[in-house]
């Protein structure tokens, strides 16, 4: 009988295998992070005005999921911490291999064994730079009213509970063991579901370092689903004081953009995403918090290398008319109340090389869509500007009572760089609106409405209407090469012949969405039909 032998892989193998394992786990971890909460059923971004009720009636709603079983898992394993258990030569090889250790993830789920998970990652990394990121995000600690309607309704929260309480002590531990290692900090990660340990959270890391976060390229700051949001006082630390950090990636949601610290903020900085409601937010005549869209623009002016920017605000008021933004490329707003401030940033802030403009309105206010229109149309009107705006994509979102049509119409003519058009998810007949605004005019080519498009992407239009869009168009400026559509149901087209899809390169029905946030549709992140 053969004798049976173990032959070990060279640790150099070992490590390549590892190094797969680690890369498994971030898209695992990845794809943890974007989905749906079981519990409330929405996404960490979706901030859809629903949420926003009474808190008893939050809270039989909350019961009611939870006794449906709707419980949320917890974030997947690491499977460096499995490995290191198989055998003392993996413990080993692992535990003196600091490049393996630079991806930390902590989640409220781990209890008091955060802290000790915290250390042994910052022991075992030696001087690698991390990339940290917290999940302290159950939904039951979410309150979506404000402290107004309490007061109004004289009504009342009950006190923290203690799984929440002591949620935020292993919180406070995990963030002071890592703050101490802060100068590797390259990327940062926190979610938060609570009021309380957002703040405590944020003083935590507010406080003078010895050694400043002079490495951190990215920090996303999340605190989500709540209309509450963490607002920062004129006289109260800012994050990372002293740090000049060269911050390319920063999102703040439901965060004030005055949190970090100005030094941070630099010509480093690309990409910016902002959620904050001054309204919701301000505390009236109380100077103590400042105006935040002072503070917004301010923030702005000084951010010259920007490429990227999504403003998820409403504000009262926002004076633009010194800021220059000459590399901004991507500009996405969304807002309750465009009227009141997007319309003056559209027209005064200096943005020569935009060329992606995505608008979803959050307002059932006709006079908002107009002024929007009216803007837009003088902005890319080649004779009223010296530099007309020359957009490659323009997307719009929950755009309401567009009756306009010779508005509309004008639009689009003068936007013949436009190559991808989004229209939609809106509500009723409004995406039918724009969509018909692309039909030809008995002028001809030189009268086209968007002569230069390429694909188009619409939600909730009929299939008859997809269809005479797709054939007129054909006629004059060639096929589309690419058509996404989600057609509106009804009656309306039964019948409708299915002898026109060839006219379009590559033609595809739209099913289910990941999510209604603009930025997935805006990435197509939707199943097809087929």
């Amino acid at each position: 009988m053969a004798s049976s032998y173990i032959v070990r892989l060279p640790d150099d193998i070992l490590l390549m295998i590892f190094k797969l394992v680690c890369e498994e786990d971030q898209v695992a971890f990845d794809d943890y992070l974007q989905k749906e909460k079981a519990v409330i059923g929405r996404h960490w971004d979706d901030w859809g005005e629903d949420l926003d009720c009474d808190y008893e009636e939050w809270q039989f709603e909350l019961a009611d999921h939870l006794s449906a079983g709707n419980i949320d898992d917890s974030p997947p394993r690491s499977g460096l911490l499995h490995a290191t258990s198989v055998c003392k030569h993996w413990y080993s090889l692992l535990s003196q291999t600091p490049s393996m250790w630079t991806v930390l993830q902590i989640s409220f789920h781990e209890g008091a064994a955060a802290l000790e998970h915290a250390w042994t990652f910052l022991q075992r990394s030696g001087s690698c730079p991390i990339q940290i990121t917290l999940l302290w995000d159950d939904p039951t600690w979410i309150v979506p009213v404000c402290w107004d309607d309490v007061e109004r309704t004289k009504g009342g929260l009950p006190p923290t509970s203690r799984e929440e309480i002591m949620a935020g002590v292993h919180l406070g531990l995990v963030i002071q063991e890592l703050y101490a290692h802060v100068h590797r900090w390259r990327e940062f990660m926190l979610r938060t579901t609570s009021i309380a340990h957002t703040y405590q959270a944020l003083s935590l890391m507010s406080r003078p370092s010895v050694r400043p976060a002079c490495g951190l390229e990215k920090l996303h700051l999340q605190f989500i689903h709540n209309p509450r949001h963490a607002v920062h006082h004129v006289n109260e630390p800012s994050l990372f004081p002293g740090s000049a950090s060269p911050i390319r990636d920063l999102l703040l949601f439901g965060i004030s953009c005055t949190w970090p610290s100005s030094s941070m903020l630099s010509t480093n900085l690309v990409d910016l995403r902002i959620h904050y409601d001054a309204f919701m937010n301000e505390d009236g005549e109380n100077t103590s918090t400042g105006p935040e869209a002072e503070k917004l623009a301010q923030l702005l002016g000084a951010l010259v290398n920007l490429r990227n920017l999504a403003l998820e605000v409403d504000l009262p008021h926002f004076d633009a008319h010194t800021i220059e933004l000459p590399h901004l490329h991507s500009l996405a707003i969304k807002s309750n109340i465009m009227v009141s401030w997007a319309v003056g940033f559209l027209h005064d802030v200096q943005m020569p090389v935009l060329r992606v403009l995505t608008l979803c309105v959050t307002t059932e206010d006709p006079n908002c869509i107009a002024g929007l229109l009216d803007e837009l149309v003088s902005l890319t009107d080649s004779e009223d500007s010296e530099d007309p705006l020359q957009l490659d994509e323009l997307h719009l979102f929950n755009f309401v009572h567009c009756a306009n049509t010779g508005l509309l119409h004008r639009l689009y003519t003068q936007m013949h760089t436009v190559k991808i058009l989004t229209l939609g998810p809106g509500a009723d007949d409004n995406t039918l609106a724009l969509a018909m605004g692309l039909l030809p005019t008995p002028y001809g080519l030189a009268d086209l409405p968007l002569s230069g498009l390429r694909t188009l992407v619409m939600f909730d239009v009929p299939k008859h209407v997809v269809r005479q869009i797709v054939l007129e168009r054909a006629s004059l400026a060639g096929p589309l090469e690419e058509l996404y559509c989600r057609y509106r149901e009804g009656d309306e087209d039964e019948g409708v012949p299915d002898n026109w899809q060839h006219q379009v390169e590559k033609y595809h029905r739209i099913g289910s969405l990941k999510s209604r946030c603009y930025l997935d549709l805006v990435g197509r992140q939707w199943s097809h039909l087929v």
